[in-house]
């Protein structure tokens, strides 16, 4: 492999430190580590990207061509940028990601959150938990190519396209609205419940041992318009606050036992077999629907009102920080 020069190094680091980004480089023939603390527009960044613990950086038009790291309770914010690698956020980080692109994974080791807005993750989300965290994964009219995984927190997905399984434990809730689905879906133990409505899912579905359930538009959780398209089976079991069922169209069989109060829903065409309290569903009683049915929409408040909070102080702590910020 050749290096580079002396000369061409130091320009690179000039370069970028005129764009408010620290470079260094552990030896002449590895990869550039840039670590960035501040404000920076239109540059390239010719390796990995650092955001140091606490720190906060915002990039727009930037392209990082290695991977990304979110220190502790640091922020990142690019828009109309692009990641070569991956995107690694330790616990109380935050990554925002507008109309952006991500070759690799993303992964949030119990962060504070993941907004992605109009981007695209060629890769998969991977949400690990930690203690005391209630990381979440905020997504609308994005996609993400390959599993989505998440083990704590929130889930809100609108309007995506994921291209494998998503699988959610121990959440607080995981709403999965307007979005196309290729694989699997699990979700177990949401303690608010998890609803799946206006959507496409390829696979099976499994629904275990959560507060409340929603599946098509039966209004128990959230008002949505659409159909709702299960292409496997659809089993719930064990699940508390209700479970309705209501405008689907599902191509496997619909099931379950265990879930007090039994099951309700109508409109549904089920080309399998229909089993446990699913034999028989009656449609929900309105008054327990109309009770409920704000829930959801509480819950996308909430996010918005956590992600602006989060979002406006990295914005405040970059510009303080200025265009340059050097180690």
């Amino acid at each position: 492999m050749r290096t580079l020069s002396r000369s061409v190094t130091l320009l690179s680091a000039a370069a970028l430190a005129a764009a408010g980004i620290a470079a260094t480089a552990g030896s002449a023939s590895a990869a550039l580590t840039t670590r960035c603390d501040g404000e920076a527009s239109s540059v390239t960044v010719p390796g990995d990207l650092v955001v140091a613990k606490d720190k906060s950086c915002v990039l727009t038009d930037v392209t990082v061509e290695g991977q990304v790291r979110v220190q502790a309770g640091a922020d990142l914010l690019i828009t109309d940028s692009s990641v070569g690698g991956r995107v690694v956020v330790q616990g109380d980080g935050y990554f925002d990601a507008s109309t952006s692109e991500i070759a690799g994974n993303v992964v949030s080791n119990g962060g504070y959150g993941v907004y992605l807005d109009e981007s695209a993750v060629d890769g998969n989300y991977n949400g690990r938990a930690a203690e005391g965290a209630s990381p979440f994964l905020y997504s609308y009219d994005s996609s993400i190519t390959g599993r989505v995984n998440v083990a704590q927190g929130l889930v809100h997905l609108s309007g995506n396209t994921i291209g494998g399984n998503v699988t959610s434990e121990n959440s607080e809730f995981t709403d999965i609205l307007d979005s196309t689905v290729a694989g699997n879906l699990t979700v177990t133990g949401a303690t608010e419940g998890t609803t799946f409505c206006a959507g496409e899912l390829d696979g099976d579905a499994t629904l275990t041992g959560n507060a409340g359930v929603q599946l098509g538009s039966g209004g128990q959780k959230i008002t949505c318009e659409g159909a709702t398209y299960f292409g496997g089976d659809v089993t719930a079991s064990d699940n508390t606050d209700g479970v309705d069922v209501t405008d689907t169209i599902i191509r496997g069989d619909l099931t379950g036992e265990g879930n007090d109060p039994a099951p309700t829903g109508s409109e549904n065409r089920v080309r399998g077999e229909l089993g446990g309290q699913f034999v028989d569903l009656q449609p929900a009683v309105q008054k327990r629907a109309l009770m409920a049915q704000s829930a959801p929409a509480d819950h996308a408040q909430g996010l918005d009102t956590q992600r602006d909070e989060r979002r406006a102080e990295a914005e405040k702590a970059a510009e303080q920080a200025g265009p340059a910020n050097l180690r």
